[in-house]
């Protein structure tokens, strides 16, 4: 069977059915983290297999790619997004970094850039939108209703020994993971989950029927239960965050005015939620006992390091993958006994990719990667006026999870993160999908 001699319509489906199976894999493949070092070429990198199989697919299949490869390819964010690239090989040339750990180092926040690429080759249809959305709200139900009743069956997080437990406690050890390897994992999920829900409920409000706002707002009682259950403070924080902003940036719509008004309500909750669980909660205690104190505070230990590396080389930064990103790590960077010297136990990460933007980039590539999502921002801000209900919904949600998808980098991995990162460029590759090829839905038709 020669799949590359498809025709175009059948080649597509199938390159879709592809794309489901990997929002669908990279959702639950962490589940089997336990076995990476039994089967680590089996498990580990199937989800990266299968994206490289999809990509390899539509570039050579006559009909998606080859001769009309530039032209589906052009979009707003090229120029934007090329720049920070070659900036990034400059700086590996200029400070000396082996090829391959600057190409992980850029590749952890970029690998799925190529499923923009895949999209962009691809026709997008809304009913495939829509079967898009009901698999990731369904397995954030799913995930959500398995987490709430880890912490009632006090099941503790994975991937730990018992000895290296401090607290099997709810708030420490016992927090919502899900199918995940974290519950700050599970938390940006739900997020995603969440967003999509409410925006769409928003977009379709005079549409969706009575039943269904019914069993979405049910679906989202039970997420929100669980997001508070993961105890994920990085999570909350971006949710309020993208609420506000989106509320500010929207004012002059009444409707969007009402997630200003949520975003300060939820700062409200977080804020007795957080003092009435350092009362009660003696685990989310103990796992908040630094947090205040900027001596013993690991994220602040964090910084102070990366600032002292900065300092080495603040223009042009001391180069991809050689500070902060699990590149770093993997290659055993020299610049790590910076935070071996000042963190009370050994890092496996730098839990902030912010701080890694900025020290492995310097002054000219944070600038350049802040133009990169500017770009983005900007030209999505313009979608989210289209007569084209989908456009606007994808687009909006694009912004706001951007926002969240930000703001979670100050404080986690989330931009090198598969369950987090794939969701931002899967729907930002769509709604650029949209625009290059002037995909008009009408009113009628919802997704």
């Amino acid at each position: 069977m020669n799949i590359f001699a498809y025709p175009k319509e059948k080649a597509n489906q199938l390159a879709l059915t592809g794309v489901l199976l990997l929002v669908f894999w990279t959702t639950i493949n962490l589940l089997f983290t336990r076995v990476w070092s039994i089967f680590p070429g089996v498990v580990g990198y199937l989800g990266e297999a299968l994206l490289v199989a999809l990509l390899g697919y539509v570039l050579f299949h006559p009909e998606l790619g080859r001769k009309h490869i530039w032209t589906k390819l052009k979009n707003p964010i090229n120029f934007s997004f090329l720049l920070f690239v070659a900036f990034a090989f400059v700086s590996m040339f200029l400070n000396n970094v082996p090829f391959a750990q600057g190409i992980f180092g850029l590749r952890a926040l970029f690998q799925f850039v190529l499923l923009v690429i895949i999209v962009l080759m691809l026709d997008i249809p809304t009913t495939w939108v829509k079967k898009l959305f009901y698999l990731i709200i369904g397995m954030a139900f799913v995930q959500s209703v398995v987490g709430i009743f880890q912490v009632i069956l006090g099941i503790p997080l994975p991937l730990h020994n018992m000895e290296e437990r401090r607290s099997v406690a709810i708030g420490e050890e016992i927090r919502a993971f899900g199918f995940m390897d974290s519950s700050n994992t599970l938390a940006g999920f739900l997020l995603v989950a969440v967003l999509l829900i409410v925006l769409y409920l928003f977009m379709y409000r005079a549409e969706v029927p009575k039943k269904h706002k019914v069993i979405l707002l049910s679906m989202l009682a039970v997420m929100l239960l669980a997001l508070t259950l993961t105890f994920s403070r990085q999570a909350f924080l971006a949710l309020i965050g993208c609420l506000g902003l989106i509320g500010l940036l929207f004012r002059h719509n009444k409707t969007f005015r009402i997630m200003l008004i949520t975003s300060v309500g939820l700062g409200v909750l977080f804020v007795i939620g957080y003092g009435l669980a350092l009362l009660f909660l003696e685990g989310f205690a103990q796992r908040n006992f630094y947090t205040f104190d900027f001596e013993r505070n690991y994220r602040v230990l964090m910084a102070f390091a990366g600032l002292q590396v900065f300092m080495f080389s603040p223009v042009i930064g001391v180069g991809p993958g050689m500070f902060g990103s699990n590149a770093a790590f993997v290659f055993d960077s020299p610049f790590h006994q910076f935070m071996y010297d000042m963190l009370p136990v050994l890092m496996t990460t730098v839990d902030n990719n912010a701080l890694a933007v900025f020290v492995e980039y310097g002054v000219i590539g944070t600038v350049l990667f802040l133009f990169l999502f500017w770009s983005i921002f900007r030209w999505m801000f313009k979608l989210s006026d289209s007569v084209n209900p989908a456009v606007r919904w994808l687009s909006v949600f694009v912004i706001t999870y951007g926002i969240a998808f930000l703001l979670m980098g100050l404080l986690s991995t989330a931009w090198e993160n598969h369950p987090l990162s794939i969701f931002f460029w899967l729907f930002l590759g769509i709604v650029l999908n949209w625009h290059q090829n002037n995909r008009h839905v009408t009113k009628e038709e919802s997704v």
